[in-house]
């Protein structure tokens, strides 16, 4: 094959993400009236941020070659938090949910590298404490909050007609692609997920690094709810259930490599989009909510299969 030819093979391999999102926005905007319009591609943007800023955060703890199943959960018990403190004091209301998630993300990081436990087991741990622990804070009930605040700047202002929650998430994606590319933190995360044992010959100290992951995707999980809590002014014990499975999905048809080591938040970006967009067609041809999950899981598989088929091609 010419260079040529190996040039473009390369291109359309590392940027195939890109170059299917863009072929179904033009294949559903020829087919799909309903999706072409400027409401809906709004509406899709809206959608996207909170499991969109979830998943920059995850794709951070799956490149070091581990997996958080709690995100779900503690999205649910931090958006009770937020509003039950927002209806006295909004400072508070912003303040408690980070400082909680700096804590859960320590404490999942610290169970993990400390007592060597599987991060599929220890968070699937912290998804059912973190869940029976929102509905005990609310006794199963919907908290509501105070409208008319400050508190719901985020969520419901505009600017240039874009919800201001949607910089938010394009803001939090630049800021955690620039970490993990031009930063020596998002380098170690890359080595530790590589090969954590020459990591650490060359000094790295991995437990800090995962550790450090699991904080910074707990706390994107705090400013997930922020932007819902801010938009809705309500707090329920389940509004997160499945988010975890949302996030991941995203992750993983982005490219990131669930052996770790391998990632870029643009690209889960892609897959967040991907997904949504997906979703977003199934609604508007009326396809039953169940057989979105359907898709989900088909498009978990098949992302898991090209994922193991490419690291089998590169030890080879």
């Amino acid at each position: 094959m010419s260079q040529e030819g190996n040039k473009f093979t390369n291109i359309l391999r590392e940027q195939s993400q890109l170059i299917i999102l863009i072929l179904l926005i033009v294949i559903f905007s020829i087919t799909t009236p309903n999706f072409r319009t400027t409401g809906n591609f709004v509406n899709l943007l809206k959608q996207v941020t909170v499991i969109g800023v979830i998943s920059c955060g995850m794709t951070l703890v799956v490149i070091t070659g581990c997996l958080d199943l709690s995100v779900g959960s503690v999205f649910s018990l931090l958006n009770v938090v937020s509003i039950s403190f927002q209806k006295s004091n909004n400072f508070l209301g912003i303040v408690m949910p980070l400082v909680l998630a700096i804590i859960i993300g320590f404490l999942n990081g610290f169970v993990i590298t400390k007592f060597k436990v599987n991060s599929i087991i220890a968070t699937l741990g912290s998804l059912s404490f973190y869940s029976g622990m929102a509905l005990l804070y609310t006794k199963g009930a919907i908290i509501a909050g105070v409208t008319g605040t400050w508190y719901g700047f985020i969520g419901r202002s505009r600017l240039l007609g874009i919800p201001i929650h949607v910089y938010v998430f394009f803001i939090i994606a630049i800021i955690y692609q620039i970490l993990l590319n031009n930063t020596t933190l998002g380098r170690k995360i890359k080595y530790v997920g590589t090969n954590t044992s020459a990591a650490e010959i060359a000094g790295i100290r991995s437990n800090r690094i995962r550790t450090i992951a699991f904080i910074i995707s707990s706390v994107s999980v705090a400013i997930a709810v922020l932007i819902y809590s801010s938009r809705m002014t309500t707090g329920s014990p389940v509004t997160g259930v499945g988010f975890e499975f949302d996030a991941i999905t995203a992750v993983v048809i982005g490219g990131t490599s669930l052996a770790g080591g391998k990632g870029s938040i643009f690209k889960t970006i892609i897959g967040v989009l991907l997904l949504a967009i997906i979703i977003n067609i199934l609604t508007l041809y009326n396809i039953p909510y169940a057989f979105q999950n359907i898709v989900k899981g088909f498009l978990i598989i098949i992302a898991i299969i090209v994922d193991i088929r490419v690291r089998k091609r590169i030890e080879n």
